[in-house]
């Protein structure tokens, strides 16, 4: 009996000092629900937020730091800061909205850092890895994001049908969207010259080997035109 009258007891105190830490005594001296402090606290932190970023990116590639999510319930932002840290250099910056660009192959680690109007501070973390193709298909990721807004075109494919392919248009520095003229004559002397060089070298090289027996030939010939003509002249001789 002592046992459960021990256990009954304790329930109650714990019973008791629940509802006192969850009720407060109004103007009349009756008890009403307090707010819920640890809750409201809660609440009232200001919550830094980053926009999702890409796992990995091509160098070249600009993507914005967004932190406009980031929320403060208890007052105003008054303060954003960007470290991000990239071969052991810092970069920072001081804006919600921040449009960057991944210049450098390696590990990007982002750093925000909010602060409000009442000198409270927030921070979150993300990275970006760096890397020169992503989806390997030769074309850099930012040329695709740029033109197509997308990472579905492949270094063979011809998305304006002007002959050329996105790895020749991104090659040549051409817009892979807008249909380019067709080659010109010099354009396809420059690009194929080394067939025009063997060509002219097997030209050279036959006229070199034939060109003595031509000559031999076209003396032969000269030849037996100036005997047929003095075989001409000698029949008129004789008929005189």
């Amino acid at each position: 009996m002592r046992s459960l009258y021990g256990v009954v007891v304790s329930v109650l105190v714990v019973s008791t000092l629940l509802a006192t830490s969850w009720t407060q005594t109004d103007a009349g001296g009756s008890q009403v629900p307090a707010p819920e402090k640890a809750r409201d606290f809660a609440l009232t932190d200001p919550v830094a937020i980053i926009t999702p970023l890409p796992d990995e990116v091509s160098n070249g590639t600009w993507w914005y730091l967004d932190a406009q999510n980031s929320t403060y319930s208890g007052g105003t932002i008054e303060q954003y800061e960007w470290d991000v840290l990239v071969n052991g250099v810092h970069q920072r910056y001081y804006e919600p909205l921040k449009r960057y660009i991944f210049k450098q192959l390696g590990l990007y680690k982002i750093n925000l850092t909010i602060t409000t109007n009442d000198s409270k501070t927030a921070t979150t973390f993300t990275a970006v890895y760096s890397i020169l193709d992503s989806d390997s298909d030769l074309l850099p990721d930012w040329w695709e994001m740029y033109y197509f807004g997308n990472l579905s075109q492949r270094g063979s494919d011809d998305y304006d049908n002007d002959g050329y392919t996105n790895l020749q248009e991104v090659a040549s520095n051409m817009n892979p969207t807008v249909k380019d003229p067709g080659k010109s004559l010099l354009s396809l002397m420059a690009q194929y010259w080394y067939y025009l060089v063997a060509v002219a070298a097997v030209v050279a090289f036959a006229i070199v080997v034939t060109y003595p027996s031509l000559k031999k030939r076209r003396k032969a010939e000269v030849k037996k035109k100036i005997e047929a003509a003095l075989e001409i002249e000698k029949a008129l001789e004789e008929e005189k």
